[in-house]
């Protein structure tokens, strides 16, 4: 029984190794985390419902979820093409980065359709001129930004 409870919890460090491996090798899930990071900073600006935070944790997961899965693919399809271009393994990368895409511009959907109001925009725009500072703080972070996605040397390790 002790055996079983380990692998359990051996499970779970193998899934973070793989979520680590995934920030690490790949730009377009640290430009996904980056995002979420400013949709969230954003979505304090408005009155959102438990659904609408729901609906928001769903996209997210959603968008993150698909490109783990994405590198998963890629990795087994590189494993058993073995650096030969092959059809069907050029056709399996691109569903599953189209699966990413999908995912992606549903979740750009959602949030227009969430966070598509002027009357809150003037309120943004009027904190940011109140509060210059902030100007600064945000600059910063899309200074951080760039460097997390640009910045990280993404070679994959064999």
């Amino acid at each position: 029984m002790i055996k079983n409870i380990l692998s359990f919890f051996k499970g779970f460090a193998y899934a973070f190794k793989g979520i680590v491996y995934c920030i690490r090798t790949q730009r377009n899930m640290r430009f996904h985390i980056c995002a979420m990071g400013a949709v969230i900073f954003l979505s304090g600006f408005y009155e959102l419902s438990r659904s609408e935070c729901t609906l928001l944790a769903l996209v997210f997961a959603s968008v993150v979820s698909s490109e783990a899965v994405n590198t998963a693919v890629e990795a087994a399809v590189d494993l058993t093409s073995k650096g030969k271009r092959s059809f069907l393994a050029e056709k399996a990368k691109d569903c599953a980065a189209g699966a990413v895409l999908i995912s992606a511009a549903f979740a750009v959907a959602a949030g227009i359709f969430l966070f598509w109001d002027r009357e809150v925009f003037r309120s943004i725009y009027l904190f940011f001129t109140e509060n210059p500072m902030y100007i600064i703080a945000v600059i910063i972070y899309i200074a951080l930004s760039i460097f997390f996605i640009f910045g990280i040397n993404n070679e994959r390790k064999e």
